[in-house]
């Protein structure tokens, strides 16, 4: 909460402070109110005795943005939940090992608190867009590459669209190679059942097939719910399972052994658990209130953050190094493991839907397609999914791909882009006002100026360039080191031939090796119920 909290006051520091440095420039220099370029940003920040800050500086009245038929804050904050939690959640025991219990946990909280900082950025930024240029109230398919646009110039807008769209693609792919992973142990715990489990990822692909159909997260936000509920009392069954084998596997267990490689390949595994702000503008869009999405945020990343750190240093903690991509397998008690196995698949199946909502969207805005159901929309989004799904049987080191990807996308749209567009955008509108102030450009000139690198170190309050600083720097030397270490790792690891292949040489039937169990201890063959028959044969 702390980290949360510390975030929420630098950015009301930040804009309170220009706003009331605007107001007393004006005030120098003979005015009597804020001049009119300046109302639609003021009226987005509420202050605590309700008013907007336009409403305290000046003494006037103004609406802000509304869509009549969109959804509430607490439903976007299910959004944001549902979109982040539950893939990564059941990662993270592994990666606190990797980084040490003391340093993972900081790494945890930083990555919250910078994470969620930048989704607080990308909020305003949205809240600014809106009020600065009116066509932005209207159904807008890529806010995120908008904000680029705005923010750097038209080469930013294409850059970040090409980003986005890959960055999204990525994460489909994991997750649905994640949510084939789980169907296929279920059906091995439970009927014995040795179907290969590239078998589900056709299966699942067929099943979301007319599920990505839909147009917006306003169609599905049931499944965001579902989403949400499942993620929540997955983590709630970890914690349980974990408590109950510890009385087994804390007396052998050993922890992951400290190097370089495995250190920053954790950063890359926590980065994807926080990696869910390629969807966040595209949520807060389709919110009625958008510019109250801080409060979607807030307070969800206070349920997260707990969940996460209980979830990984219970995992840690009683498993040790046993544990092989996920903690679900290291569950001994069959009926928690297995239900974990099924709320974690209702959560990741519903979010494969909404991470393809910016990814279709984005694409079927370089083919120009009607923004409405058709055969252009039908084409696009089947090709799309068939693509991930292509890749999901190709790509099968689960864990390393996950590492992979939080290292290179998601660290670009988590930790690093939402502040640049930020600072960029409010150092632009400041050197405007300026501007008009001065008499050098008029109030009903086009609001196309775009800052420069020094405008940010003179506009911006030197607190939150600093604390900018640290965040960038965070998000920048943990994403090349653990993009260096996932390259290496993916590199020299075993080859597993793509699932294409393996039909052709073996069929569709898999083999398997012992059980479905990695059991805890050293050398990962303790049973808490004294059956080294359930272990499964470690790779």
């Amino acid at each position: 909460m702390f980290v949360i909290w510390t975030s929420l006051e630098l950015n009301k520091y930040f804009n309170i402070h220009h706003a009331a440095s605007i107001s007393q420039n004006s005030i120098m220099k003979g005015k009597s109110k804020v001049y009119e370029v300046n109302k639609p940003y003021l009226s987005s920040i509420t202050l605590d005795n309700g008013k907007t800050l336009q409403d305290d500086l000046s003494g006037t009245t103004s609406s802000p943005h509304r869509n009549e038929h969109g959804i509430h804050w607490a439903m976007a904050a299910v959004f944001i939940v549902g979109d982040m939690m539950g893939a990564g959640m059941i990662s993270l025991p592994l990666a606190l090992g990797n980084a040490g219990l003391g340093p993972g946990i900081a790494i945890i909280l930083l990555a919250s608190l910078f994470s969620g900082y930048t989704g607080i950025q990308l909020g305003d930024n949205w809240t600014m867009l809106q009020n600065r240029w009116t066509e932005y109230k209207q159904h807008c398919r890529r806010p995120y590459p908008e904000m680029a646009y705005r923010a750097l110039g038209p080469w930013a807008k294409q850059a970040v669209s090409i980003l986005l769209a890959l960055s999204q693609f990525l994460i489909a792919s994991v997750l649905l190679l994640m949510c084939a992973e789980n169907l296929t142990t279920l059906l091995n715990v439970f009927f014995g059942w040795h179907l290969d489990f590239c078998v589900f990822i056709v299966a699942l692909a067929a099943a979301l097939w007319p599920l990505v159909m839909l147009q917006s997260p306003m169609d599905f936000w049931q499944l965001a719910i579902i989403s949400a509920v499942s993620s929540s009392l997955a983590a709630g069954f970890i914690i349980a399972g974990s408590i109950h084998d510890s009385s087994a596997c804390v007396p052998s267990r050993k922890l992951p052994s400290l190097s370089f490689t495995n250190f920053s390949l954790a950063y890359g595994t926590i980065v994807f658990a926080y990696g869910g702000h390629g969807a966040f503008p595209t949520i807060q869009h389709d919110m009625k209130k958008p510019q109250y999405f801080n409060r979607s945020v807030f307070w969800s990343y206070i349920f997260i953050t707990i969940v996460y750190v209980a979830v990984s240093t219970t995992g840690l903690l009683v498993y040790g190094n046993s544990m092989v991509d996920t903690v679900i397998p290291s569950i001994q008690l069959k009926w928690i493991s297995q239900t974990i196995n099924v709320m974690i698949t209702l959560h990741i199946f519903p979010t494969i839907v909404i991470v393809f909502s910016p990814l279709s969207q984005q694409v079927e805005e370089w083919f120009r397609a009607p923004n409405e159901f058709g055969v252009k929309r039908f084409l696009i989004r089947t090709l799309l999914l068939g693509c991930s799904t292509f890749l999901s049987l190709s790509v099968l080191k689960l864990g390393v791909f996950l590492d992979l990807v939080g290292a290179t996308t998601i660290t670009l749209m988590t930790m690093l882009l939402p502040s640049v567009f930020y600072l960029f955008l409010q150092a632009s509108w400041k050197k405007r006002q300026d501007a008009i102030q001065s008499g050098l450009l008029s109030s009903n000139s086009p609001d196309d100026q775009i800052a420069k690198f020094s405008d940010i170190v003179y506009y911006t309050p030197k607190m939150i360039l600093l604390f900018n600083v640290l965040s960038l720097t965070f998000g920048f030397v943990g994403g090349v080191s653990s993009a260096y270490s996932a390259i290496k790792e993916l590199i020299g690891a075993h080859q597993v031939a793509p699932c294409y292949v393996r039909w052709f040489q073996e069929g569709f039937l898999g083999h398997s090796n012992g059980g479905s169990t990695h059991c805890c201890g050293e050398f990962s063959n303790v049973s808490y119920y004294h059956d080294i028959s359930v272990c499964s044969v470690r790779p």
